[in-house]
């Protein structure tokens, strides 16, 4: 069976294609396809966000054992909760904040779209949600790593924490290409 990332990698790429050709003979920019992308990632995120915050409160409440028992669970390194009346005590509280940040860091994904489909690529919010991104990803894997002390694993990788410093880096440099831009802007 087909996971479901699969399918939504699948229907992402061939979104993408049908955004960066040609409809009938009409030429569109780059800004145009910028923004057209921005809108149909903003529309699946609006659409996954609702999904993913229904199946939080499901799983929260107990709503997935009458819905659907066997599809919703809560994974935190090799350990499998099917309630959270299963979980320890300090597994759930910082499960509920990495949870938190992560619905944090859908929401500003969700403007930086909005930001795009509005044509605006290179702006300083732009650059503040990139940056965002980049410490929600870090702070989600340190408490990924605190949570192993409570049931006792050790599954350390770092990469997660790096790639969330390389996303800062690339924010980093995108807000000095601005900078550059606008001084240029001035001059002229």
């Amino acid at each position: 069976m087909i996971s479901s990332t699969t399918i939504g990698l699948a229907i992402l790429l061939a979104v993408f294609y049908f955004i960066s050709r040609h409809r009938h003979g009409e030429k569109i920019g780059r800004l145009g396809r910028v923004r057209k992308a921005g809108l149909v990632c903003l529309a699946l995120l609006s659409v996954c966000l609702p999904l993913g915050i229904y199946e939080f409160f499901g799983f929260l409440f107990g709503w997935h054992r009458v819905l659907s028992p066997d599809i919703y669970r809560v994974v935190v390194l090799q350990e499998v909760f099917d309630s959270v009346k299963e979980m320890p005590a300090g597994v759930f509280w910082l499960w509920m904040v990495q949870q938190g940040l992560a619905f944090f860091s859908s929401f500003v994904l969700l403007r930086l779209f909005w930001l795009y489909s509005q044509g605006i690529i290179f702006s300083g919010r732009n650059i503040t949600c990139i940056r965002v991104q980049g410490y929600c990803l870090i702070i989600i894997n340190l408490i990924d790593l605190e949570m192993q002390q409570f049931i006792r694993a050790s599954s350390v990788s770092l990469t997660p924490i790096l790639y969330g410093l390389l996303i800062i880096f690339i924010a980093w440099i995108m807000d000095e290409g601005r900078k550059v831009q606008e001084e240029q802007e001035l001059t002229v």
